[in-house]
């Protein structure tokens, strides 16, 4: 495997874990059930991430599907302050 597709693998799976890091919080904003389900699914899919071949193009494509989720979430700071202190209790 070349280290291009490894930076790439890389690259993918820093945009699935960011994603399912959002899991807790989302829990708390009363998200919808069935989005809380394809957090699985993303969990499974950062997992097998090492076994695949990837483009520059489909990463690129994925890392701005992740910012303009996060960016849609609309996230209060506030939110983030609490999480903070929670994590280190």
């Amino acid at each position: 495997m070349s280290s291009e597709n490894d930076v790439l693998q890389a690259r993918l799976k820093n945009c699935l874990v960011t994603i399912v890091e959002m899991e807790p919080m989302l829990s708390r904003l009363t998200v919808h059930k069935e989005l809380l389900k394809e957090f699985k699914q993303l969990k499974e899919i950062a997992t097998k991430v090492a076994h695949l071949e990837l483009s520059d193009a489909e990463v690129e494509r994925i890392e701005q599907a992740t910012k303009v989720f996060l960016n849609e979430l609309e996230i209060p700071k506030s939110f983030f302050k609490t999480q903070g202190r929670q994590n280190l209790q």
